[in-house]
């Protein structure tokens, strides 16, 4: 297909009447999946137009279920604000769309293939590292083992780790992708080229280009990290998980997204993000600061509701300040924090703890905080410490 005959459609007509649109619509296939996907990548402003192209094509058939009459509604209010003259052929085809959902018999349309599937090319290490690494572009590996790791990237490509330089072995320019992996019980403070500033948590990987070179600026993350993103309203910045895809201009926030949770959440500390599903043309939730966004990954379900930011922010300034948290949870980043086994007994989940906790301790006073609040016992057998009622 001919992406620059797309970069001319300025309306959700151009696309709803082209056949080749349609046709990938009502039959996704990998390489034209793979297409929309660069395309979209490449011309961001064109997402809703396609969102709402797509939304419209897949009502006519029999029955969209995440298409209701009100999504159509607002689909058409948009496209009236955009395009008066061509508003009339829209709002009959929408009409005609309605007739048809009321005539059909109950069915059901397969989701388009691609949006079941995750944009989300890292490849997360799950095996257990005890060094810090950089995997560079050129498949370089810098391995380090401070417990607080500082690194930069500069626009020219060159990367400092700690007092370290690394020259820039590239021989083209393009958009390379540097992957950093953080083990359980070290932390990373990283600059990126941009001048946004990274503080990646244990048992993290962060992938990021060694340059931002298009449209938008985006990483993919697998852990938890806080953002403070440098604005910049020409160029979006993403952060993209395996299950949410967040934007921002220039905001501070904390995404914990591990491949182990059962959930993966986003809090807004300053500034305002849109968030949603990572798949393609997915409903987008926007939020203020103050905000949490919760992924379930069970039921596939987005939440949002008002939560006290210092709880979720609180480990980059090296403490931890929990309120009514399940001590099994609590518990699990304390081991991911020191790298430190931890097994729990039969009945804690319905334990909670409240307090603050000073990461620079040492692990047993940690427990032993933890035991004192929660009247919980814990025990230490070969480096393994017990937490039992």
């Amino acid at each position: 297909m001919d992406a620059e005959k797309y970069i001319d459609f300025n309306v959700t007509e151009d696309f709803i009447l082209d056949e080749a649109f349609v046709s990938w619509v009502l039959h996704p296939g990998n390489e034209h999946d793979q297409f929309w996907v660069s395309f979209v990548h490449d011309q961001p402003e064109k997402e809703t137009l396609i969102r709402d192209a797509a939304l419209i094509i897949r009502s006519l058939q029999p029955i969209e279920p995440e298409v209701s009459q009100e999504q159509l509604d607002k689909i058409m209010i948009r496209i009236k604000n955009r395009d008066l003259p061509k508003f009339r052929a829209v709002h009959l085809l929408m009409k005609y769309a309605a007739g048809i959902a009321l005539l059909i018999a109950v069915g059901g349309l397969i989701w388009l293939t691609i949006n079941t599937k995750s944009k989300f090319p890292l490849e997360v290490v799950n095996t257990p590292v005890q060094k810090g690494k950089i995997i560079l572009a050129n498949g370089l590996v810098h391995e380090f083992d401070t417990e607080q790791t500082t690194i930069k990237q500069s626009a020219t490509g060159n990367l400092t780790i700690n007092n370290d330089t690394i020259k820039n072995l590239a021989s083209e320019k393009k958009m390379e992708m540097n992957q950093i992996i953080i083990p359980y019980g070290q932390r990373s403070d990283i600059t990126l080229s941009d001048g946004t500033h990274i503080w990646l948590n244990s048992g993290s990987q962060l992938s990021y280009p060694t340059e931002f070179l298009g449209k938008t600026r985006e990483v993919l993350l697998s852990g938890e990290a806080f953002f403070d993103v440098k604005h910049n309203p020409e160029k979006p910045f993403y952060v993209i998980t395996r299950e949410l895809k967040i934007r921002v201009l220039g905001t501070s926030f904390n995404v914990s997204a591990y491949d182990e949770d059962v959930t993966a959440q986003a809090i807004l500390i300053t500034g305002k993000v849109t968030a949603c599903k990572n798949k393609l043309f997915a409903q987008t939730v926007d939020m203020v600061p103050g905000e949490r966004l919760t992924y379930e990954k069970s039921s596939e379900n987005i939440l949002k509701d008002k939560v006290d930011v210092k709880l979720y922010a609180s480990w980059v300034n090296g403490y931890l300040i929990i309120e009514n948290m399940p001590i099994t949870e609590v518990l699990r980043k304390v081991q991911r924090y020191y790298n430190q086994d931890i097994s729990t007994g039969e009945g804690l989940e319905k334990i909670t703890f409240s307090g603050k906790l000073d990461l620079k301790d040492d692990i047993s006073e940690v427990l032993a905080n933890i035991s004192f609040a929660s009247s919980v016992s814990v025990s230490e057998n070969n480096g393994t410490f017990n937490v039992i009622k």
